[in-house]
């Protein structure tokens, strides 16, 4: 399983964050076993657990315990690169948010968590959702996630709309009231999920800096960004990662992440006959590891999670599930031990 990381360009900005509230920077670096120079490009990967570390050293040095939502509440265009670039180009909000899906990898790429975003009765949720636990929860980096979000589309649309919902994983780091006053509403800690809640009619705001010229050319970027990130990974494991996205929406056909893999179905086929597998065999395999985790981890209902792994019905999930584990996911779940 390939190893989390995120952009030097967001580490960039977290040693910026750190430095103007009295941090030093070198100190900060040394600490965590980088350099200036390692830092100068701003698409080099960087270890998840050095981000990490920083951030958890900034809130220690600074006594700012709220370090990361400060982090988060200052992102802008660069902080992302070109997936920030790329975001700022299109025409609406709703657009915009469609880029964290295609593109998010190129700021935070990580086996543990990826992007959820449902819209339901004039609502628009969106999850840092966690599928497995191979990564450890950092408090400071999921608060520079969640305010990273809001900061950024008020920004695009010139907005200080409140949000209507905001629920983390852990407990308080800091003061809550820091974080009632950003996001306009009271934030659930300790909560079953890391999601920010906002009106569906948000989605059609549009976008000050919308340049459809500018943004095809930088969709270019941006895809031949992420290829360079994944060129050393194997087919079946950027398969894979490609799967934990889309399995949810439902848009996980053969031919269609063949084509996000910039290859035709059936040199994708090849290239996963080589390495021993066939495009089904990583479906299938994909798909029970992330019912075994919301099983697990979740009180996500039997529809819920089948609804999650691309399933139209319960009954198709619950079938191949039984295929795979000899039970039904509900028996599964009565042998866990209690919580």
């Amino acid at each position: 399983m390939r190893p989390a990381t995120s952009s030097a360009a967001f580490v960039n900005h977290v040693l910026d964050i750190a430095e103007q509230h009295g941090c030093d920077g070198e100190v900060l670096l040394g600490k965590i076993g980088l350099s200036r120079e390692r830092l100068a490009d701003p698409i080099l990967r960087i270890p998840m657990r050095q981000l990490n570390a920083l951030l958890e050293l900034s809130a220690s040095m600074s006594g700012l315990p709220h370090f990361g939502l400060l982090v988060g509440a200052a992102v802008r265009p660069g902080t992302y690169g070109v997936l920030g670039y790329v975001s700022m180009t299109s025409a609406t909000l709703g657009e915009s948010l469609s880029m964290i899906r295609r593109f998010g990898k190129i700021v935070f790429d990580s086996p543990s968590s990826h992007t959820h975003i449902a819209i339901e009765d004039g609502r628009v949720l969106i999850e840092d959702q966690r599928i497995s636990e191979l990564e450890p929860y950092c408090p400071f980096h999921q608060e520079a996630v969640l305010a990273g979000w809001a900061a950024f589309g008020r920004w695009l649309i010139a907005s200080t709309a409140p949000m209507l919902e905001v629920t983390m994983l852990h407990p308080a780091v800091g003061d809550p009231e820091h974080y009632e006053r950003f996001f306009g509403c009271p934030v659930q800690f300790g909560a079953s999920r890391s999601s920010l809640v906002f009106p569906e009619s948000m989605l059609s705001a549009r976008i000050q800096g919308a340049d459809l010229r500018t943004h095809k050319s930088l969709l270019l970027e941006a895809t031949l960004q992420l290829g360079r990130s994944y060129a050393p990974l194997s087919v079946i494991g950027r398969l894979r990662a490609l799967l934990v996205e889309h399995l949810p929406a439902g848009d996980f056909s053969l031919e269609q992440l063949a084509s996000r893999l910039a290859m035709s179905p059936r040199t994708l086929q090849r290239k996963l006959a080589s390495e021993g597998e066939n495009f089904t065999q990583v479906l299938e395999t994909m798909r029970m590891e992330l019912a075994d985790h919301h099983l697990r981890s979740t009180d996500a209902s039997i529809m819920d999670i089948a609804l999650m792994l691309g399933f139209s019905q319960a009954s198709a999930f619950s079938h191949a599930f039984r295929q795979a584990r000899g039970m039904s996911p509900a028996d599964f779940r009565k042998t866990l031990p209690k919580a």
